[in-house]
């Protein structure tokens, strides 16, 4: 029981403190895709150990499970000399806690998905009445004298522009394509709906309650890092004080909504380089170190208590 015990523990700590230390990865020095794996990851890490610990609370005689870090209950039958109530009440407690914050999450998420999807398609099938397709670039273009341009995500998603994004020079034309080409890529559609839905699902979990405004800026400043690779920082910086994206639909990701001024100044504080997936995998391995250094305090603890019993 000690390892579902440590799991639950770790889950309640990187749900309460993450945006603490995480909120640290907003800073200019790291790169965006490394902060936002970590804000990602550190959600679905708590959901995931938590899950966890409440299978393994309800195995029964789980000590071959927990192998040897799997003390807890047969330190405290040799304490006391039998299986204590309390514990029949504290696995199943635990356990119905965790499945009924893990049923609202998915009933929430479900519903978000389908809302979602249903204003896509509506608002794509209006779209695609009204533009033109570019056959080289895909891009739905828009008979529109201001600049604007958004990506929407789903299965197959589209970008939206313009022709007042046609009409600007080519390399900020070609940052705000390789911005809303970034989105798409990276699957930011879908993370900033995961946020979403966890803050909607459990809003008084504080981790879960800070996601969605620190994703939705890190997915605009992911896409804004991409296309300066591609096209260069000062074009990324053109093209955001000249695109619009007030009439973009909600559901969409646009070039110029969120956090426009705090893009432009990370652009020009930004260290340059090429996008490190080692350190992504990093960040997503750190996010999961407090509930690795839950499970051995409590195994710790455990040892203390049992020695500290059979000393006295």
């Amino acid at each position: 029981m000690t390892i579902a015990i440590g799991l639950l523990a770790g889950a309640v700590v990187i749900a309460a403190f993450g945006q603490a230390y995480l909120r640290r990865l907003l800073n200019p020095r790291v790169r965006p895709g490394i902060a936002l794996a970590g804000w990602i990851a550190s959600p679905l890490v708590a959901i995931g150990a938590a899950i966890t610990g409440a299978v393994l609370l309800l195995i029964p005689n789980n000590g071959s499970v927990d192998g040897l870090l799997g003390m807890a209950r047969s330190c405290v039958n040799v304490v006391h000399g039998h299986t204590a109530a309390w514990e029949y009440v504290a696995r199943l407690g635990g356990a119905a806690l965790v499945a009924v914050a893990v049923l609202r999450l998915l009933v929430v998420a479900a519903g978000l998905v389908r809302k979602e999807a249903a204003l896509r398609r509506r608002h794509l099938t209006a779209v695609r009445l009204l533009s033109r397709r570019d056959p080289d670039s895909a891009v739905l273009w828009l008979d529109q004298a201001v600049p604007v341009a958004y990506s929407l995500g789903g299965r197959r998603g589209a970008i939206v522009a313009t022709s007042g994004v046609q009409h600007l020079d080519a390399e900020a034309r070609d940052a705000v394509l390789a911005h809303e080409r970034a989105h798409l890529a990276g699957r930011h559609h879908a993370l900033v709906l995961l946020a979403t839905a966890l803050a909607k699902g459990l809003p008084f979990v504080p981790l879960f309650r800070a996601a969605p405004p620190a994703v939705r800026v890190l997915v605009e400043l992911a896409a804004d890092a991409a296309a300066a690779r591609r096209c260069g920082a000062g074009s990324v910086r053109a093209a955001l004080r000249t695109v619009t994206g007030d009439v973009a639909p909600e559901t969409s990701l646009a070039m110029s909504r969120d956090s426009v001024q705090l893009r432009l100044h990370w652009l020009q504080a930004a260290r340059p380089g090429s996008r490190h997936r080692a350190s992504c995998v990093a960040a997503v391995f750190a996010s999961a170190s407090p509930a690795v250094v839950a499970v051995g305090a409590v195994a710790c603890l455990v040892l203390l208590y049992c020695f500290g019993v059979q000393g006295s």
